[in-house]
């Protein structure tokens, strides 16, 4: 599991690179990170040097603040299984409200079944 840095800066490089080589700048990937994730140029490097080598993205070069990179399958599975866990979660939410309101119902549907029976048969 990647950090949420770590994972911001394997989005970029996924949507940039699309498969092949890119040449990119640390300010454009400065840039693209969002406002919770931002971070420094040493940081930055951090991410790119660990993803490099845990396998999720291949950096061709580096050199002061450009990178040749290209985002390799395991990063793009990994953004593709991250998506989906995400929309699964979504789902799962959505079926305990459901859940939730139809069981609301019934007790309040119970309850007042048995008052009206109270105040028709006693």
């Amino acid at each position: 599991m990647l950090d949420k840095i770590t994972s911001a800066v394997l989005e970029i490089v996924n949507a940039g690179t699309e498969g092949s080589y890119k040449v990119m700048e640390t300010a454009d990937f400065l840039a693209l990170l969002p406002a919770k994730r931002k971070t420094d140029e040493q940081g930055l490097a951090n991410a790119l040097k660990f993803l490099g080598e845990r396998g999720y993205i291949d950096v061709k070069y580096s050199d002061n603040g450009t990178y040749c990179l290209c985002s390799l399958p395991k990063g793009r599975m990994y953004a593709e299984n991250t998506a989906a866990e995400a929309a699964e979660k979504k789902a799962k939410g959505k079926f305990f409200l459901l859940f939730a309101a139809a069981f609301v119902g019934a007790l309040i549907g119970s309850f007042a079944a048995c008052i009206l029976g109270f105040v028709l048969f006693v």
